[in-house]
């Protein structure tokens, strides 16, 4: 097999994994919100809860990330535009939620925040490498469409 080929097949296997993965998640979600209303109390509560948070940071973090798509901003400026909606509406969920372990004190918090934080960068920097990599392969389709015009 081409190794170039190879590449884009395991990219795009990723790719559609990780969508299908949030596909997934989100329905386990939902059907769990639609469980937690019939079955009512605490628990059917949390569940209901729970899949409001999920929409919430769905939103917060994927609503902005449309910034990307705007060729005249710096690229430090769409990351800063795309990233904290997303995270600050995450952090006030978890708050909220009680993921974040208030119970143990200051430094639990603080250490709950930086873990989230450094899990927002790493997600954040492999779809800069996605979003990049789509950007290259465009702009070399582009290339040669400009090449197949000039040469005609």
């Amino acid at each position: 097999m081409n190794h170039t080929i190879g590449k884009t097949i395991g990219k795009t296997m990723a790719v559609y994994t990780a969508t299908g993965i949030g596909i997934a998640a989100f329905l386990a979600m939902a059907f769990s919100a639609v469980a937690g209303l019939a079955m009512g109390g605490e628990t059917g509560a949390m569940l209901v809860k729970q899949f409001g948070v999920v929409l919430l940071c769905g939103i917060g973090y994927g609503a902005p990330a449309v910034v990307w798509t705007n060729d005249r901003l710096a690229t430090w400026a769409k990351a800063l535009i795309a990233l904290v909606p997303g995270t600050l509406m995450y952090t006030a969920a978890a708050w909220w939620m009680g993921w974040i372990p208030r119970q143990y004190g200051a430094s639990a918090v603080v250490w709950s925040i930086v873990a989230m934080l450094a899990c927002t960068a790493v997600i954040s920097a492999i779809c800069g490498f996605v979003f990049r990599g789509n950007v290259r392969k465009m702009n070399a389709q582009l290339k040669r469409r400009q090449a197949r015009r000039d040469g005609r």
